[in-house]
């Protein structure tokens, strides 16, 4: 139940948030390939924990999410951040408390309050 309620929430939440993520700085666009089609796919994200080569980011589902199976076959990816594209290098880890602890408060709540089996993301900007 608690899936499917997950499920129907981005449903009506992603479409309007892809218009803002990327240029508000709470929010990031991550642009990854569809592992069956080769499609580009973009979700929007809770901008994670920056760090001098990249970005830390929740994956509140983990590999429940369509994005994390998608990195998993193709690990390049892009990101826009404040307006900006930047090409990436996505790799899958586990939840880490200690990393999460340092996101901001927005990007801290996701797991807590509507996750299933949570990973961490690292983007790590090619360049």
């Amino acid at each position: 139940m608690k899936r499917r309620l997950s499920v129907i929430f981005w449903r009506i939440v992603n479409p309007p948030t892809r218009l803002l993520a990327g240029s508000v700085p709470w929010w990031v666009l991550l642009e990854t390939t569809g592992r069956r089609t080769g499609a580009v796919r973009r979700t929007p994200l809770a901008a994670g924990l920056r760090t001098p080569d990249g970005m830390w980011v929740n994956a509140v589902h983990g590999r429940h999410s369509a994005w994390v199976l998608n990195i998993d076959a193709d690990p390049t990816v892009r990101l826009k951040v404040r307006g900006r594209w930047v090409d990436a290098a996505a790799s899958v880890h586990p939840f880490d408390a200690d990393i999460v602890a340092k996101m901001n408060r927005y990007a801290r709540g996701g797991p807590s309050m509507m996750g299933l089996d949570p990973l961490l993301v690292f983007i790590r900007f090619d360049g």
